[in-house]
């Protein structure tokens, strides 16, 4: 296996790990964000 083949099945390999982080960020976003946004109730009197 040559550099060049090399270097593009890594690049080939890093496009398709880089679209599911996206794709799973995309469809886990809705189910976090309860968690990383404290509800912060200020009461008064």
């Amino acid at each position: 296996m040559t550099h060049k083949d090399r270097l593009t099945l890594y690049g080939r390999i890093g496009l398709i790990l880089a679209s599911f982080a996206v794709i799973g960020g995309v469809v886990a976003e809705p189910l976090l964000k309860p968690l990383w946004s404290p509800r912060l109730t200020v009461a008064h009197r």
